[in-house]
């Protein structure tokens, strides 16, 4: 197994005064390793934490926390993953809101998280209910602008062109 160790970002990406720009181009690559049959665990553990943390805010952000938990069944290593990106990348108003809902999960009867996460969503309105935190809308900070911040300044960053870019992907499968 060997792993995928840069945060690859095109220049475009890069030159753009759009932080989702940056955001974007770090999703695509990381998209084109996943479906080209790279797993999680061989992708740049901060390219794909970066990946997980812009899942979880635009989940949060257009269909609430319980959605978010639903879809991702709150599994732990999907967990552990924002909160070490938010950490990293020194979002604390994301990250204190993230670790005030890690702190509620654990609290949560097993039995109904289980209940929960089993049917489809949207059925269980009343827990739900129960899971949901409306001050994330309270969050000033801008999380895609410091995800792409950090994404820019990364020790490991390469900005290429897509060409080339295409190139470092291509030649990275074939090694699998």
């Amino acid at each position: 197994m060997k792993d995928f160790s840069i945060v690859l970002l095109s220049t475009t990406a890069a030159e753009s005064k759009e932080a989702q720009a940056v955001v974007n181009s770090n999703i695509s690559v990381i998209n084109y390793l996943r479906n080209s049959g790279v797993a999680d665990d061989e992708l740049h553990p901060d390219a794909f934490a970066s990946y997980c943390v812009d899942y979880y805010f635009n989940t949060v952000k257009e269909e609430g926390l319980a959605s978010f938990i639903h879809k991702t069944q709150w599994d732990e290593d999907i967990v552990a993953i924002v909160q070490a990106g938010l950490l990293a990348m020194e979002a604390t108003e994301h990250l204190d809101y993230f670790e005030k809902q890690m702190r509620r999960m654990k609290l949560f009867s097993k039995i109904k998280l289980n209940k929960f996460l089993q049917v489809p969503f949207g059925q269980d309105k009343a827990i739900a209910q129960l899971i949901s935190d409306d001050t994330f809308g309270t969050i000033q900070e801008d999380l895609v602008a410091i995800n792409a911040k950090w994404l820019m300044q990364h020790p490991d960053v390469q900005i290429v062109t897509v060409e080339e870019m295409q190139t470092i992907i291509s030649e990275f499968i074939a090694e699998e």
